[in-house]
């Protein structure tokens, strides 16, 4: 669903100058609380999400609950899917101990006890992630 959903509920709503990042965005009073001027921003993200900010303080389901909109109202109907994934430090961590034992190992240095079993540890935890 688009933004102009949501536009088309609120009272006062002045389209504004785009934020950074944004395709469109507006201002409007808030429908959660008493608002005398205009504290209530909507944004649509370049994905097409509704992004929700009231500077009053009212939370996002609120804002939504109050026009009678769910918050998956917010997100675009096209079966849009995150590109980015944050990466797993866990294993990034692990692979990373096991090339420097890797490394270590090749070059002639001598593992401790302690080496050992801290690089076990990464193969175990990087054997159970995967």
């Amino acid at each position: 669903m688009s933004a102009d959903h949501l536009i088309n509920k609120l009272s006062y709503v002045k389209e504004v100058k785009p934020r950074r990042g944004h395709k469109r965005s507006w201002i409007a009073q808030c429908p959660a609380h008493d608002d005398g001027s205009p504290s209530l921003y909507i944004d649509e993200g370049q994905s097409g999400n509704t992004l929700i900010k009231c500077w009053a303080g009212c939370g996002a389901t609120d804002v939504v609950e109050s026009v009678g909109m769910n918050m998956s109202d917010l997100f675009p109907d096209d079966n849009y899917e995150c590109r980015s994934r944050r990466p797993n430090k866990d294993f990034d961590y692990h692979s990373l101990h096991l090339q420097i034992s890797d490394n270590r190992r090749k070059s002639g240095h001598k593992q401790t006890l302690e080496d050992k079993q801290s690089e076990l540890e990464s193969f175990m935890a990087l054997r159970g992630s995967r």
